[in-house]
């Protein structure tokens, strides 16, 4: 055992009630400006995720469709097109 185990194990919890009740009576409401840059945020974060996720998936499906295309021309009589 070490120094630091005996004196974790010999800490009294610390009694945080009173501080944190003063602290809230100094709530004060965020500014209009504060939300609308918090809002920016999010959004430009969001906007980033949905252009990576079509930069990596995108030309797949692109592939994907190219192929079906080609099987389609290849074997015409797929389930798609009606017989005659």
């Amino acid at each position: 055992m070490s120094e630091q185990d005996d004196n974790e194990r010999d800490a009294e919890p610390i009694d945080t009630g009173e501080p944190i009740t003063a602290l809230r009576e100094l709530e004060e409401p965020a500014s209009d400006n504060f939300v609308d840059a918090l809002n920016r945020r999010i959004q430009r974060r969001l906007l980033v995720t949905d252009v990576s996720r079509l930069t990596w998936s995108g030309p797949v499906l692109v592939v994907i469709e190219f192929f079906k295309l080609i099987f389609e021309l290849i074997a015409p009589d797929g389930p798609d097109q009606e017989k005659e």
